[in-house]
């Protein structure tokens, strides 16, 4: 049997653990964290090491470019002369990432000198007028791939599509199709997947060669072996985008972005987003390590609690370096509302505690009150019957009664302060060194025996073999004794007292019934406490004390005591301590 308080902190634990998994599941996999979590992934992304850029390079339409050769647009003449430039150059992939769809003088040529080598022409997809495709004169010069980005809510660019499908036609992105034909043979592109680029290659780390330079033969072994991208950069050309990887939020051209995107592609610097029914079960991994740690004390707790507000980012940053992306805001901010509740219930706890404190401090100022008056009855007495005996001429007989009154009002008086002397030897005793291992039945057994010679026939016991518990033999016979003296004194003279033990799961029980009065329902829970007796008792004597020291025993044994009414009549009072295993 699990002791209630036991059973309630699991509870409590299961369900914290439970609501954490549940939670984050539901909440990744509805995208609602994503507000805090992206900003934090992008964070982290700018503060890890940048990759070099080696296999990727932009030809740049940039203002030198447009100051020598003139105004944008430009003939086809003149694209076609830096595609065989950028040919010329040791380029291995040219992608033109420039939208020609209208037919122009120059098509054959540009054809041509895209024709010569593996290219890639840019085809634009509007939401209303669906796709924008090259030149028809253009289109069977190189691969078809569109150039739209997906944006954010925030405006950052974090991910793209492999594929886009509309009016029947399916193109892969720019810098899919780039990085495919850079692979020899040609790689496959990913139908339908959403791909994720770390941008550790940086857009700005991109080379860059200006189209001006380049026609000029002035572009070195830049672009030698790498997969060349042909757009625009000068300032109000072109579309520009802000990556994870841009410096200060600073949009930076669509063309680097491209590049940087194909860079990461072929370096296989993708992420992998942690599914949401993982991140749950992490989630609840920390709960419970935090509920773990809640339990501890003094500074090694808040060191502990520290820690582990601090694992979701300690743990997601070197899984985003290896391109396992966690959500490490959300599972943070899980563990920081579990802590809270552990907070919580550690200060609902403390506050518990002190006012238990302070309950007791009452009620141990009210027991040596209760004491020192019900030791000033036999001390009186004694008192009394010593000047009777010393004044008085009595009798033999007069004064042989005297006596045995002064004997049973010591025997009263020296029980009382065996009882409490007990009971504060107990409290200053280690459990740990003094318990040892003991058949709690055979230990009733005995006791049963000694107490029945003085009442024969009236105590009976049933105990199975092997009941063993942790504990310490005098202060559990003490228990034993107790139990049956009380049940003897408050049951009817013919009546017999039972004593039990045997062993429920984990438990070991001892319970002694009677045939007495009973406990009212109302008194059970008070019949424990230091000097009470219960209406029950009528004239019969006693201090209130046997009752209490059971409950300090048992509850020093890291078990419980409780009473209730037996069938018919009487009282069950029932004894659990945890059990050990018997054998040896």
């Amino acid at each position: 049997m699990i002791p209630p308080r036991i059973a309630r902190l699991r509870a409590f634990d299961a369900a914290i653990s439970g609501a954490a998994f549940v939670a984050v599941s539901i909440a990744l996999a509805t995208g609602l964290p994503a507000t805090l979590d992206l900003p934090v992934r992008d964070g982290l992304l700018r503060v890890l090491p940048s990759r070099p850029v080696t296999d990727v390079a932009v030809v740049a339409i940039d203002e030198e470019a447009l100051a020598s050769e003139g105004p944008w647009p430009w003939p086809r003449a003149r694209l076609a002369a830096i595609a065989g430039a950028a040919r010329a150059a040791g380029a291995r992939v040219l992608a033109f990432d420039l939208l020609l769809v209208a037919p122009g003088e120059g098509d054959d040529a540009l054809a041509a000198s895209l024709g010569a080598m593996p290219s890639v022409l840019a085809a634009g997809l509007d939401a209303k007028a669906g796709w924008l495709l090259p030149a028809p004169s253009l289109r069977d010069a190189g691969r078809l791939a569109q150039t739209s980005f997906d944006v954010d809510h925030d405006g950052v660019m974090r991910r793209l599509s492999a594929t886009k499908q509309r009016d029947g036609l399916s193109l892969p992105a720019l810098s899919v199709a780039a990085a495919s034909l850079a692979t020899t043979p040609a790689g496959p592109v990913p139908v339908g997947r959403v791909l994720v680029p770390d941008f550790r290659h940086r857009p700005s780390g991109v080379p860059v060669v200006g189209a001006a330079r380049l026609l000029a033969g002035r572009a070195g072994d830049l672009l030698s072996g790498r997969v060349v991208f042909l757009g625009v950069t000068a300032a109000g050309l072109g579309d520009r985008f802000v990556t994870p990887g841009s410096p200060s939020g600073t949009p930076e051209p669509g063309v680097l972005v491209h590049a940087a995107t194909a860079s990461c592609l072929l370096a296989g610097g993708l992420l992998r987003p942690v599914p949401p029914l993982v991140s749950g079960f992490l989630a609840s991994a920390l709960a419970a390590l935090a509920l773990i740690a809640g339990r501890s004390r003094g500074p090694r707790r808040r060191l502990l609690l520290g820690a582990l507000a601090l694992l979701p980012l300690g743990l997601g940053t070197p899984l985003l370096a290896a391109g396992i992306e966690l959500p490490i805001a959300t599972l943070t901010g899980a563990t920081l509302l579990v802590l809270l509740a552990v907070e919580a219930r550690a200060a609902r706890r403390g506050e518990r505690e002190v006012a238990r404190g302070a309950a007791l401090r009452v009620e141990e100022v009210e027991a040596r009150r209760v004491a020192v008056h019900e030791m000033k009855t036999p001390l009186t007495a004694v008192r009394g019957l010593t000047q009777l005996l010393s004044g008085f001429d009595l009798s033999p007989q007069e004064r042989a009664r005297v006596v045995a009154m002064v004997g049973e009002e010591t025997e009263r008086l020296g029980g009382m302060i065996e009882s409490l002397n007990a009971v504060e030897k107990m409290r200053l005793a280690d459990f740990e060194s003094a318990a040892r291992p003991l058949d709690l039945g055979a230990l009733a057994g005995r006791r049963a025996a000694a107490i029945g010679a003085g009442a024969p026939g009236r105590v009976t016991i049933e105990a199975e073999d092997g009941v063993v518990v942790l504990g310490d033999e005098g202060f559990l016979a003490r228990v034993v004794d107790n139990l049956v003296s009380n049940a003897l004194k408050f049951s009817p003279a013919s009546s017999q007292v039972r004593i039990a033990a045997w062993r429920n799961g984990g438990d070991a029980l001892l319970t002694v019934t009677d045939e007495g009065p009973g406990i009212p329902e109302a008194e059970r829970s008070r019949v424990f406490g230091r000097f009470v007796r219960g209406s029950g008792a009528g004239g019969a004597e006693g201090l209130g004390l046997g009752l209490s020291l059971v409950h300090e025993v048992v509850t020093w044994h890291r078990g419980r005591v409780s009473v209730r009414a037996a069938e018919g009549t009487g009282s069950v009072f029932e004894v659990v301590l945890p059990a050990l295993d018997p054998t040896p």
